[in-house]
């Protein structure tokens, strides 16, 4: 018996909380639809939070500004500065911006807490050390002739430098360090740089480096016109046959 009656009690309340939440959404669907909003605000009981905040809201929209102010001083003697008060006070205050910007940026500042005072940080007397670095220590020619101070090739260079290079100012030496490293054959003076090198003392040859038989067909040539011994070399033989085949 004890059980059914609280089963029952627990049934009526939560019938209450539902009807309670669909009466309060219908009005909203009622009040925010009806072409006679004073007849859907005489459903709510006066001195209600509801009561103020629906009769506030419909007379911002009616732009009625001075009975907002009315209703809003109102509403915080019988409930204080609740949630809802501030939403109706943050639109009045962008909806009066075109009559009075002054008094509304004032309010948006002082609820954003919005402060215009700051100052650059000192953190000390000022430094006399540099803020930037001298171009002229770390150019590329600069590092370029610390490089070629310390060693006899291109050790100090690495492969992403070798681009940068004037290859047809470089020293036999320094020039066949370069033909050893270099890995793409898109150089307009390559012909001639490999003549040069195969020319000088202890050459290994045509063929002696990777970047022989990376040449173009067109740069051989090149090298065949500037040197027609390469004719007779196996190498440069293979290199050329190899530029012949289809694909």
């Amino acid at each position: 018996m004890k059980l059914s009656f609280l089963i029952s009690i627990l049934w009526l309340i939560f019938a209450m909380i539902c009807y309670a939440e669909e009466r309060q959404i219908g009005f909203i669907e009622d009040f925010s639809l009806s072409k006679n909003r004073p007849d859907v605000l005489k459903q709510l009981i006066p001195g209600t939070e509801d009561y103020y905040f629906y009769h506030a809201l419909d007379a911002q929209h009616r732009k009625d500004f001075d009975t907002v102010h009315q209703l809003t001083g109102q509403w915080i003697k019988q409930h204080g500065y609740t949630e809802r008060l501030k939403q109706i006070t943050h639109r009045q205050a962008l909806l009066e911006y075109g009559k009075n910007p002054k008094k509304s940026l004032e309010y948006i500042r002082q609820e954003l807490d919005l402060r215009f005072d700051h100052q650059k940080e000192v953190t000390g007397p000022k430094s006399d050390i540099p803020s930037a670095l001298n171009s002229e220590l770390i150019s590329f020619s600069a590092l370029q002739q610390q490089a070629f101070s310390r060693y006899e090739n291109l050790d100090g260079i690495e492969d992403a430098g070798l681009d940068m290079l004037k290859s047809d100012e470089l020293d036999p030496v320094r020039r066949r360090d370069f033909l050893r490293r270099l890995q793409r054959p898109d150089m307009s003076n390559l012909a001639k740089i490999i003549i040069d090198d195969l020319k000088y003392k202890d050459s290994g040859g045509f063929g002696s480096f990777p970047i022989h038989y990376q040449l173009l067909k067109s740069q051989l040539d090149e090298c065949r016109k500037l040197m027609p011994d390469l004719a007779d070399n196996s190498n440069f033989v293979r290199a050329y046959l190899s530029k012949l085949l289809p694909g």
